[in-house]
C-alpha cells in the first residue's frame, strides 16, 4: 500500500510539472529565430542502474494510444502504449526513473505549420489545452529487477529524450478520477 501511496504522489507530482504548476494559458518565451529545439541531456546511469529488459526486443503485440488505453484501463491491466515523451519543458523526474508520454495524435507545438519556430520546447504541447493534455498523457515509472524505485532519470537510457516515440509495455499502476494515471513500465522501446 505505501508503493502504491508513493506512486499516485509520484504522478501527482509529474502531472503538475507537466502543467507547468500554471493556470488558464500556458506561459512559456516564444522567440521565433534561432531555436535548435535541443533536448536536454543527463550523466551516463552506473552500470547496473536498469533492468536489461527495459530498453530491449520489441513489444508483444500492436500498441494502442494513451488516451484510447486510459479511457477503458483500470489498475492491474498489462498495456502496450504508444506515445511521445513531453508533457512539459523537462518531461522526465532527474532522480527518478519516471517519465510523461502524451498520445501520438496530439501535436508537437507547430508540428502542422512548416517554419513555425516560435517554441523552444515543442515536446511541452504547449499550444495543447490542459485538460486535453491531461486525459491524453501518463506517467510512465521504471522499477528495478528487485521492483524497488530507481533512483536515476531515463532521459538519454535506450534513447529517451523529449519528443521521442515510444513504445511502452507494462502494468497499469493508478487510474485518478481526475485523470491522472501511472503505468509500471516492463519495457520502453524508442522509435
Amino acid at each position: 500500500m505505501h508503493r502504491l501511496n508513493a506512486l499516485m504522489l509520484a504522478s501527482s507530482v509529474l502531472f503538475l510539472a507537466a502543467c507547468g504548476g500554471q493556470s488558464g494559458d500556458h506561459d512559456h518565451s516564444h522567440t521565433r529565430h534561432g531555436h535548435d529545439h535541443a533536448a536536454p541531456t543527463a550523466p551516463a546511469a552506473p552500470e547496473g542502474t536498469f533492468p536489461a529488459a527495459l530498453f530491449s526486443g520489441d513489444p508483444a503485440a500492436e500498441p494502442v494510444g494513451v488516451g484510447a488505453m486510459k479511457a477503458s484501463a483500470k489498475q492491474g491491466d498489462r498495456v502496450i502504449v504508444v506515445g511521445r515523451i513531453g508533457g512539459s519543458k523537462d518531461p522526465f523526474l532527474a532522480d527518478r526513473a519516471m517519465v510523461t508520454i502524451v498520445d501520438p495524435s496530439v501535436k508537437l507545438c507547430g508540428e502542422d505549420e512548416p517554419g513555425d519556430d516560435h517554441c523552444a520546447t515543442p515536446w511541452d504541447f504547449c499550444c495543447e489545452p490542459r485538460e486535453n493534455l491531461r486525459r491524453m498523457s501518463i506517467a510512465v515509472v521504471a522499477n528495478g529487477a528487485d521492483g524497488a524505485p530507481i533512483p536515476h532519470t531515463l532521459l538519454g537510457q535506450g534513447g529517451l529524450k523529449p519528443g521521442a516515440r515510444v513504445v511502452v509495455e507494462g502494468t497499469v499502476a493508478t487510474v485518478g478520477p481526475d485523470g491522472a494515471a501511472m503505468l509500471v513500465a516492463e519495457r520502453i522501446v524508442a522509435r
